[in-house]
């Protein structure tokens, strides 16, 4: 028997006269050879080309040039527009600084308002437990973690919105683009991390520009303070949209809706740019690379801590050298303007949570398996790893790993599973403890649903890390292309010191994981790129999101009042992410609309191990039985 304490009086409905998307539906004929055409690679000419064919001409089309199809595209109902904003700078730069985004409020009301995720959506902060005495505490959802229920209670309000953003630098040939992506929290953690539900929207392409400061130190610092800048531009409505709200939810209720800022996923030297502290300090609390091994976690650097240092720098700004040096004593990177600074309740230590990806599974694979290559010997380990008997859905490595190249996330995820075993009677017995240690925090953290005895059980395994690490400096592991370190100044031990916190406050870490958002650039950034004539590329980037957009709406609109709801599973996208950390079976639904995004979202199934290790503890101890 489980409990759950809901926030008395949130989620108030105010009225039913709310817009949904199906009220601005419009009709459009020949829609399903338009839409083919329109999201198709084909350029205009092979698109004219196609329309000229004498079995296309017999259709009668209304439109009979890819110009015009285009135009009839263009009056589908759209989503929120595109702005592009120069940015002056009193620094030299080799092009102009242009800002390209949207106003961040109408991505939220878009997403807010998609009849798609209409049953998909929680209103109330709440407070679940495993049992009805309230002793042990569940954290899942974002707002069943400490500052959604905190954040309300202090604005005493009916309803709260919550959004997150996605920071991600991706890199096509010559071309980079730094895409900010939106989200909001209040959309079921399961749905959210899949790709074909298309719960990020990119709301701002940042500008990356390149200072001809003569400095390059001084360049960085620039380039951090133009991303706070575009940042504070770009999120300005949100801010004030943090104090006063009213959207429309996907059944119509109109509801105050409040936009603080739940979690930004970035990775560990974004996460210092954004806490506006310099290289070797810890973004999430007050340890500096000194500290970085110690046994405990330190203070947390509130954004009244940060403020207040800032507050009592009393050099210019403009002065580059003089700022920057003034900064060192509290170890700040010369960010004089945070973006947060005016965000109600927007506060790093909050916001900048440990990420699976680039907190976890990268650090095994830049130093556990490291270390292990130094105790084992790479080729003891190679041979290790090719005798394996190979298993359906994992990767066999018959050549070994050590020379591996390009390794991406699934890979660390597949190492991680043979690792332990594999070390065990190679290795001494308290290197393998600290090894397993580790493994077991990883492990536990990505749990869904984690409650207090998962928490203690991560707080015990760091702890047993910690008493045994000394033999991985005993035995000469850790080492440099040159000679042996004999310190702990790695940023992402630290960072494990906050998983708990975190959670506590933030709901299941893995919900913030960058795996989704990561393979969310691919059709937010490379796919749209492709299309360009590489020249000038941003603002054709986002013509064609737009244009993309609204098809996608339309396309939705068409499918729900026509009623098609079970699509060829053959036909549906499929998702690129990995998604097997979050694997919640749910019944079957017989709402439309639940319908049809449960077929977008239809992909391979996927298991709860946590959930399958819970029932197995509840069996019985007793003899094993004997498979017949």
């Amino acid at each position: 028997m489980s409990a759950e304490e809901q926030y008395k009086d949130a989620g108030t409905r105010y009225s039913q006269d709310g817009l949904t998307f199906l009220d601005l539906l419009t009709r459009m004929k020949e829609w399903e050879i338009a839409d083919f055409l329109l999201r198709s690679p084909l350029s205009m000419a092979a698109i004219n080309e196609f329309l000229a064919l004498p079995i296309i001409r017999g259709l009668k089309l209304s439109f009979s040039t890819a110009k015009e199809l285009r135009s009839q595209a263009e009056m589908l109902p759209k989503g929120p527009s595109w702005k592009c904003q120069i940015i002056p700078s009193l620094h030299r730069t080799k092009t102009p600084i242009q800002l390209f985004w949207r106003d961040p409020v109408e991505c939220l009301e878009a997403l807010f308002s998609n009849p798609l995720f209409h049953d998909k959506l929680d209103f109330v902060p709440r407070r679940v437990y495993t049992t009805a005495a309230r002793l042990t505490r569940v954290y899942s959802e974002w707002l069943t973690g400490d500052f959604a229920w905190e954040f309300q209670r202090h604005y005493n309000s009916w309803y709260h919105t919550f959004l997150r953003q996605t920071n991600i630098t991706t890199m096509t040939g010559a071309r980079v683009a730094h895409p900010l992506l939106l989200g909001l929290a209040n959309i079921h953690m399961q749905t959210r991390m899949k790709l074909s539900s298309r719960a990020f929207l990119l709301t701002a392409l940042l500008p990356i520009p390149q200072y001809l400061h003569s400095n390059q130190r001084m360049r960085g610092v620039l380039e951090d303070r133009l991303i706070h800048q575009c940042l504070s531009i770009v999120l300005k409505p949100l801010m004030i949209a943090a104090e006063i709200g009213i959207m429309s939810d996907p059944v119509g209720n109109v509801r105050h809706c409040y936009t603080p800022l739940a979690a930004y996923i970035v990775d560990t030297p974004e996460a210092c740019m954004l806490a506006c502290v310099r290289g070797k300090t810890s973004p999430f609390t007050m340890a500096s690379y000194l500290e970085f091994g110690d046994n405990f976690r330190h203070s947390e650097p509130t954004c009244h801590i940060t403020l207040d240092q800032l507050a009592k720098i009393h050099v210019d700004p403009n002065d580059l050298e003089g700022y920057f040096d003034a900064c060192t004593i509290y170890r700040l990177n010369g960010v004089h303007a945070p973006f947060w600074q005016d965000w109600p309740f927007a506060c790093p230590s909050v916001f900048l949570t440990p990420e699976a990806l680039h907190h976890w599974h990268k650090q095994f694979f830049d130093h556990d398996l490291q270390w292990c290559i130094a105790v084992l010997g790479a080729q003891e380990l190679d041979f290790r790893f090719s005798i394996l008997q190979p298993v359906t859905g994992y990767r066999h490595y018959s050549g070994g790993i050590t020379k591996l190249k390009q390794v991406t996330g699934r890979v660390h995820r597949d190492l991680q599973r043979y690792f332990v075993g594999l070390i065990v009677g190679a290795a001494p017995r308290r290197f393998v403890i600290a090894i397993c240690a580790l493994m077991d925090v990883w492990y536990m953290s990505q749990s869904p649903s984690p409650d207090d005895n998962l928490l203690a059980s991560i707080d015990q395994s760091l702890s047993t890390f910690h008493q045994n690490k000394d033999v991985i400096m005993t035995l000469g592991t850790r080492t440099s292309t040159k000679k042996t370190i004999d310190n702990w100044y790695i940023p992402k031990l630290e960072l494990m010191q906050s998983i708990t916190a975190s959670t506590h406050k933030v709901g299941a870490l893995i919900q913030w994981s960058a795996d989704t958002t990561e393979h969310a650039h691919v059709s937010e950034i490379k796919e749209p790129a492709r299309q360009t004539n590489n020249n000038d590329y941003d603002p054709q980037i986002c013509r064609h999101l737009d244009r993309q957009d609204k098809l996608r709406r339309f396309a939705i609109a068409m499918t729900l009042k026509s009623g098609v709801v079970d699509p060829d599973p053959e036909e549906l996208p499929m998702d690129e992410g990995d998604d097997e950390d979050i694997a919640e079976l749910e019944e079957p639904s017989t709402d439309q609309r639940t319908a049809l995004l449960e077929g977008l979202n239809r992909t391979r199934v996927t298991t709860n191990y946590f959930l399958k290790a819970k029932e197995a503890a509840t069996v019985p101890h007793g003899p094993s039985p004997h498979p017949p």
